[in-house]
């Protein structure tokens, strides 16, 4: 499999403060890619900063084999990056289908494109369809997770970046998005995942990162790493 997202040796700050440490990882066409680690490891600060929301101080970053670096985060989602947040961060006052179609911005001269987007995330969560018409911010906490999924996948990513998505959902609502991101990685989106539940996210995953402190001090296939003692211990709750 070719790479479609490289970091290399990259570092990123926060003022004075170093959150990442020279990270080199690679993404494959067609994977589920783990990152995992601690709080403060650095997790969601590698996302933000491929998809442009916080500037690397130094470093690579090519998708396809062009850079992102320097651009925009507008231009990081036009080139094929979607970063669905921890926290969900839906539209609370807009009703479900609007916010599927803001999710679709990057496809608003095609109109059959975003109908289409639409259907196919009824599809997937046929419980986002009964809510069509019902205000974000008065769907569950599951419903949320799903619309912001479904919202990222309205721009057609080839990259789908998702940070916590099981973070504060009861376990049978859990269950459910795992599925659900294996389903659209078998659809052929790349996905890359910042996951609580390590156990999960390695079950999902074909490989995995571990970071420590903003730096990767592991990589392995999923399997290897689901056996390894020392991340068990750290990381999967054993």
């Amino acid at each position: 499999m070719s790479a479609l997202l490289t970091l290399t040796d990259v570092h990123s700050f926060y003022g004075k403060i170093e959150a990442l440490k020279g990270i080199s990882l690679e993404v494959r066409q067609g994977e589920i890619v783990a990152l995992l680690g601690s709080n403060g490891a650095g997790k969601s600060t590698t996302l933000k900063t491929i998809s442009g929301l916080v500037r690397p101080g130094s470093g690579a970053i090519l998708l396809e084999g062009k850079s992102l670096v320097g651009h925009a985060p507008h231009q990081i989602v036009e080139a094929g990056i979607i970063h669905v947040p921890e926290g969900r961060r839906i539209f609370a006052g807009l009703t479900v289908r609007e916010n599927l179609e803001l999710g679709g911005f990057t496809q608003r001269k095609e109109k059959a494109v975003i109908s289409e987007g639409i259907e196919q995330a009824f599809a997937l969560f046929p419980r986002l369809k009964e809510r069509s018409g019902q205000l974000g911010g008065t769907l569950s906490g599951g419903e949320q997770q799903m619309l912001a999924i479904c919202r990222g996948l309205m721009a057609r990513p080839k990259l789908l970046m998702l940070d916590e998505p099981s973070m504060g959902l009861a376990p049978i609502i859990v269950q459910e998005i795992m599925q659900i991101i294996r389903e659209i990685n078998k659809q052929g989106t790349t996905i890359l995942l910042i996951e609580q539940n390590a156990k999960a996210a390695l079950r999902l995953a074909h490989r995995g990162y571990v970071l420590e402190t903003g730096r990767i001090v592991m990589e392995n296939t999923a399997e290897v790493l689901r056996g390894d003692e020392s991340i068990v211990k750290a990381y999967l709750g054993a």
